[in-house]
């Protein structure tokens, strides 16, 4: 399979991923399945630092490196992006496109277009705050430590995805897009991806509600299941208030995210009060050691990954869900 032929689709979760990639996919030229995660499974070989393993991953990857250098006849690059390139060839076979749609690609987005530099990647982009609702609502999220799991797609996601597009703004490869304007206006939106694509567009491809091609355990819960009543469930959790504790959450989440980043990262406004507050330094607290200056750093007059703690002694115990 030639990597011209690979299409990555990478956002936060709960950013409309799933919804896009039905629409792409929803023709007789580009094939996909429900996330597969491959680049995850096998980070060790794209980027060892996010592996953590019992026999010293780190000490590993360094005695990989050793012989490496070693063995310069061995050109482990190339080795790696034919290996990685053959675990798509199922879904190519009669197709002029693969889309792998897993969001937290993010997580190696510099490493996999140094990897596969003729790929295209679609960054797809959601007001952060919504992104943080939909995740509590639609995974039935009750206290700070269970959203503890999504830590890294809510703190350092965002600020990472907008780097990247900085960076790639010229890139040809690469195509940003608002969720927001998909869902306003679906049918401009998917036409112009679909031209970038070089994909003939129809009218019928909007309607996407027999393609079963995304459809798997894995990716939105709504759209991947075809119970009856799923979109009265779907509006059901929309509907449902947020618990105060989390409506707290969102107003630190706020001022650590900052007005200068919601403008760059697509203009986007957010309906509580920007302040400090005990839940979101709370939640911070949890990872205060894993969280380091090297994920946090900024190089931009963003508040985005400026870490706003309080010691211990000043968090309140007794928030609701600890």
């Amino acid at each position: 399979m030639n990597e011209s032929q690979l299409i990555f689709i990478i956002s936060q979760p709960r950013a409309g991923s799933t919804y896009l990639q039905n629409l792409l996919s929803n023709n007789s030229q580009v094939n996909t399945c429900s996330e597969p995660w491959l680049m995850l499974h096998l980070s060790s070989l794209i980027k060892p630092e996010l592996s953590q393993a019992t026999y010293d991953s780190a000490l590993a990857n360094k005695a990989f490196n050793e012989y490496l250098k070693t063995h310069h006849t061995l050109n482990f690059q190339e080795k790696k992006k034919q290996f990685l390139l053959s675990l798509y060839q199922p879904m190519q076979d009669g197709y002029t496109y693969v889309i792998d749609k897993t969001p937290r690609y993010w997580e190696l987005l510099n490493e996999l277009i140094t990897l596969f530099p003729k790929s295209k990647f679609i960054i797809l982009k959601r007001n952060p705050f919504d992104v943080v609702t939909s995740i509590i609502k639609t995974w039935q999220v009750d206290s700070l430590k269970a959203l503890r799991y999504y830590h890294r797609d809510i703190l350092l996601a965002p600020k990472v995805l907008q780097d990247f597009c900085n960076t790639h703004q010229t890139n040809p490869q690469v195509y940003t897009l608002r969720y927001e304007d998909l869902i306003s206006d679906t049918k401009h939106e998917v036409e112009k991806l679909y031209n970038w694509l070089e994909v003939p567009f129809t009218f019928e491809v909007l309607d996407s509600s027999k393609n079963k091609k995304y459809k798997g355990k894995y990716g939105d819960p709504y759209q991947n299941t075809d119970a009856k009543n799923i979109d009265a469930l779907r509006q059901q959790a929309k509907e449902k208030p947020l618990d105060p504790l989390f409506m707290a959450f969102l107003s630190g989440y706020a001022k650590y995210v900052g007005e200068n980043f919601l403008k760059d990262y697509g203009n986007y406004k957010c309906n509580v009060p920007f302040k400090e507050t005990d839940a979101f330094n709370t939640y911070l607290d949890f990872d205060r050691f894993e969280i380091t200056q090297k994920f946090m750093k900024t190089s931009r007059a963003y508040k985005i990954g400026t870490i706003i703690l309080k010691p211990i002694s000043l968090v309140k115990k007794a928030i609701k869900g600890l």
